[in-house]
């Protein structure tokens, strides 16, 4: 995950890198598998981990779409 740790260091502040990092170590850990069943190479499986970040993403404005709706 080369690409998304530079990705990391670059955003502009220590809260934007933490949430970003506990966004992708969250997903990560509940998607890993079905990432993992892509390449075993790093720049590969940056693609899976980014479709994962979005589907989790949508899951929750989602759920937060239902709740103000109710």
């Amino acid at each position: 995950m080369v690409l998304l740790n530079s990705f990391i260091a670059n955003l502009p502040s220590d809260e934007d890198k933490q949430l970003l990092s506990r966004m992708v170590s969250k997903c990560y850990h509940i998607h890993n598998k079905s990432i993992m069943a892509m390449e075993k190479d790093d720049s590969c499986l940056t693609i899976p981990l980014i479709m994962a970040l979005l589907v989790d993403q949508q899951s929750m404005i989602d759920r937060l779409s239902d709740n103000n709706n109710s």
